[in-house]
C-alpha cells in the first residue's frame, strides 16, 4: 500500500520540509528552533536533489535543457549500453546454460509424466489420441492401392530373403528347444492315422496287384507259383499295411536308432545350411525358380483387399461405439506405463531421455535468448523505453528521494549540534 503510493509520500515530505524552514526561520537562534530549521532545511535540499537526480535518469528536470555536463538524459545517452548490459545479464546471469540446466534438474520430468499418466486420467486421454489416430489412419487406406503394393514388395523383394539363413535360424532354434521330437511324434502319430485307412490299404492293393500282373504277364507257371504261394494282392496289401503300422510303432521310440539317425542327418542338415555354399546357392536358386513359376498365378492382393476391407468395417463398427478399436494399444500402454513407474532406474533414463535433447537445442539456440531479448527492446522507441523503465523502476527510485530527505534531516541535526557545540 506505502509502495503504490511512495511518490506522493515523498512530494509531500518535501513540501513539509519546505514549510518547516518558513515557520521555523523565526526561532533559527535558538537551541531547539534552529535544530529543525537545520533539519528542514537539510531534509528539503537533501529531498530536492535526489529528486532532481531521478529525475535526471529519464529527462530533463523541470522541463529545462541542461547542459551535457549536468549528467542529465541518462537512460537516452546510455540507451545503447543500457540494452547491451540487459541482455548480458538475461543471456549470460538469468538464463544461463548452468542456470536453465540447474533448474532443470531440480525437476523430475518423467516423474511428473508419469504422475500425469497414472491420477490425472493422462493414460486415457493418450490412449484415446493414439486409438483415434490409428483409426483414422486404417479407414484413410485405399484398400486396393495397399494390396497391389504389398503383393508387389513381397513378389519383387522376396529374392532378397535369405531362406538358407532363416531355415538354419528355425531348424537350430527347433534341435535347441527339443522341437524336433515333437514334430517326429507328430508327422509319426499323422502317418500312423494314414497308413490305417481303408484308402491307404486300397492304393498298396493296387500297387500290389499291378506288381503281380508285372511279374507273371500271363504266364500260366508263374500264376500258379503265386496262387501255391498265396499270393495275392488283398493279403499282401494287408501284410504291407500292418508291417508299416508295427515300423511306426517302434520309431515312435525316442531310443530308435532310425530315428537316432534321423535326428543327427537334421543337425548335419542345419549346419550345412549355414557353411555349405553349394547347398545354400541351390536353395535360394529353387526359391527363386518357385517364385517365377507362381508369380504370374498368385492373386495375393485380391486376399490382402479382402482383409483390409473387413478390418476397415470392423474398425468402424467399434468407432460408432466409442469402444477401443485397438485394444492392443491400451495394453501396451497400460503394460509400458505401468512398468516404467515400477523401476526408478528406468524413470531416471526416461527422464534424461526428454532433458537431454532439450538442453543439446537450448545450447545450440542460447544465443538466440540475447537476440530475442535484444531484438524486442530496440524495438522501443526511446520514448517508449523510457516510459517503460520508469513504470517498472520508477516506483524504486522514489526510496531515494525519502531517504535524501530522512538522511537529509538528520545530517542537518548533526551539523546544528556540531556548531551549536562548537559557538557555545
Amino acid at each position: 500500500m506505502i509502495r503504490k503510493h511512495i511518490k506522493k509520500i515523498a512530494n509531500i515530505g518535501i513540501i513539509v520540509s519546505g514549510l518547516g524552514i518558513l515557520i521555523t526561520f523565526p526561532f533559527k537562534d535558538a537551541f531547539w528552533g534552529g535544530m529543525l530549521f537545520s533539519a528542514f532545511s537539510a531534509a528539503t535540499i537533501g529531498g530536492l536533489a535526489d529528486t532532481f537526480a531521478v529525475k535526471a535518469l529519464f529527462g530533463d528536470p523541470l522541463g529545462v535543457k541542461w547542459w551535457d555536463w549536468v549528467g542529465t538524459r541518462v537512460l537516452s545517452k546510455k540507451r545503447k549500453h543500457l540494452i547491451g548490459e540487459l541482455v548480458k545479464m538475461v543471456k549470460e546471469d538469468l538464463l544461463s546454460i548452468s542456470n536453465i540446466e540447474a533448474k532443470l534438474n531440480a525437476y523430475n520430468f518423467a516423474a511428473v509424466m508419469l504422475a500425469y499418466l497414472k491420477e490425472h486420467g493422462g493414460e486415457e486421454e493418450a490412449n484415446a489420441i493414439l486409438q483415434r489416430l490409428a483409426g483414422d489412419v486404417i479407414n484413410r487406406v485405399d484398400t486396393e492401392d495397399l494390396a497391389k503394393t504389398i503383393q508387389a514388395f513381397l513378389l519383387d523383394h522376396a529374392d532378397a530373403l535369405q531362406v538358407a539363413e532363416i531355415a538354419a535360424d528355425i531348424g537350430d532354434w527347433t534341435l535347441r528347444n527339443h522341437y524336433d521330437e515333437q514334430i517326429i511324434d507328430f508327422v509319426i502319430h499323422e502317418c500312423m492315422k494314414l497308413v490305417k485307412t481303408r484308402e491307404f490299404l486300397l492304393i498298396i492293393e493296387r500297387i500290389v496287384d499291378s506288381a503281380l500282373r508285372s511279374y507273371e504277364q500271363g504266364k500260366f507257371g508263374r500264376k500258379l507259383v503265386d496262387s501255391a504261394a498265396g499270393l495275392n494282392a488283398s493279403k499282401v496289401s494287408e501284410s504291407i499295411q500292418q508291417w508299416i503300422i508295427s515300423f511306426l510303432r517302434e520309431f515312435a521310440s525316442t531310443s530308435h536308432p532310425y530315428r537316432e539317425h534321423l535326428k543327427k542327418q537334421l543337425e548335419q542338415m542345419v549346419g550345412r545350411l549355414r557353411t555349405d555354399n553349394q547347398l545354400r546357392e541351390r536353395v535360394e536358386a529353387g526359391k527363386i525358380k518357385l517364385l517365377q513359376s507362381i508369380k504370374k498365378h498368385i492373386h495375393l492382393d485380391v486376399l490382402l483387399q479382402e482383409y483390409l476391407e473387413a478390418f476397415q468395417q470392423a474398425v468402424a463398427a467399434k468407432s460408432t461405439v466409442n469402444a477401443d478399436i485397438f485394444p492392443w494399444i491400451t495394453n501396451k500402454l497400460h503394460d509400458g506405463i505401468t512398468k516404467i513407474s515400477e523401476d526408478s532406474a528406468a524413470i531416471e533414463r526416461l527422464d534424461q531421455f526428454l532433458k537431454k535433447p532439450l538442453l543439446n537445442w537450448l545450447s545450440q539456440k542460447h544465443d538466440y535468448i540475447g537476440q530475442v531479448v535484444s531484438d524486442k527492446l530496440h524495438s522501443f522507441s526511446e520514448k517508449d523505453l523510457i516510459k517503460l523503465l520508469e513504470e517498472k523502476v520508477g516506483h524504486d527510485l522514489q526510496y531515494i528521494r525519502l531517504n535524501g530527505i530522512a538522511i537529509g534531516s538528520l545530517v542537518g541535526i548533526v551539523l546544528h549540534l556540531f556548531t551549536f557545540w562548537i559557538g557555545g
